[in-house]
């Protein structure tokens, strides 16, 4: 898929040199979450000298539904991992060979992984945070969405685990996917008209989004294609009282797009990262 070549290119030219192994920081690769040998995978990094159960961050990385690998993501992870956070870093199964909701599942199954694991390898379990951008952060919505509306969470099947969400980040995050022009392209590999047709109540995750949604850091960037995205949804979580923040960064002179804040060079970035850790760092209960 060009799509797919392209991107990767863009992402391995912008990480090229960094460090896979960082100071203070263990990490276990290609941990299997699931039945896929290839997809079902995760790896784990874990910050050392850390005292008692350590705070986790779930990644759900982005890419249109159609691309993205926990090895693009690992940078980004390591970097919380020296931060102080457990950070898990999975893969799942991409479109056109699978289509909505068969991503979700793959996330609720990691979700599950960490739940029946935690004790294993020392993860907090009262003190859980999801991260999700672009594609991501529209799985991350809708899972936040799914953990806080009982009747939204039947659609789907899922169980609730034992571990206790206290905050979501939502990096570029594709909502409201009804609006015109949001599914085109290489997105409609996944929410097929058929689907979008016969799923819409699942896909509409927004109706049933309450009150009691996980607090919400919301990013976006100057010159990120779906900035109107995160500037409407912020409107939308003040309508309903959801506590949240609203960041859009980057100006004329130091333009930021799409996703910037992965860029583990970025000082933009850097500040964008060091935001989301003080707004979790509020949430965390001891």
């Amino acid at each position: 898929m060009d799509f797919r070549k392209g991107a990767k290119a863009n992402d391995d030219k912008r990480d090229e040199g960094l460090p896979t192994e960082v100071e203070g920081v263990k990490r276990v690769d290609d941990i299997a979450y699931g039945p896929d040998p290839k997809w079902n995978l995760l790896d784990l990094y874990l910050p050392e000298n850390v005292e008692g159960p350590i705070p986790t961050i779930i990644n759900i990385h982005g890419g249109g539904w159609c691309y993205g690998t926990k090895e693009t993501y690992q940078f980004y992870g390591l970097n919380w991992a020296q931060r102080g956070f457990a950070f898990v870093n999975p893969n799942y199964r991409l479109a056109p060979d699978v289509v909505f909701p068969e991503e979700l599942d793959d996330v609720d199954r990691y979700i599950h992984w960490v739940a029946d694991h935690a004790a294993e390898y020392g993860l907090d379990t009262n003190n859980v945070f999801l991260i999700g951008d672009s594609a991501g952060g529209q799985m991350a919505e809708q899972y936040t969405t799914i953990l806080t509306n009982e009747k939204y969470r039947q659609m789907f099947n899922y169980e609730l685990t034992d571990l206790h969400f206290r905050a979501v980040a939502l990096n570029s995050s594709a909502n409201f996917m009804y609006d015109p022009g949001t599914v085109t392209d290489v997105v409609g590999a996944y929410f097929t008209p058929e689907l979008l047709n016969s799923k819409r109540d699942q896909i509409n995750t927004e109706e049933y989004i309450q009150s009691n949604f996980l607090p919400a850091y919301i990013c976006t960037a100057n010159y990120d294609f779906i900035r109107n995205n995160s500037v409407k949804f912020d409107g939308f979580l003040t309508a309903k009282k959801v506590p949240h923040v609203f960041k859009m960064y980057g100006d004329e002179k130091n333009p930021r797009e799409h996703v910037f804040l992965i860029n583990q060079r970025d000082t933009i970035a850097k500040q964008a990262n060091d935001d989301e850790m003080a707004f979790f760092k509020k949430y965390l209960v001891k």
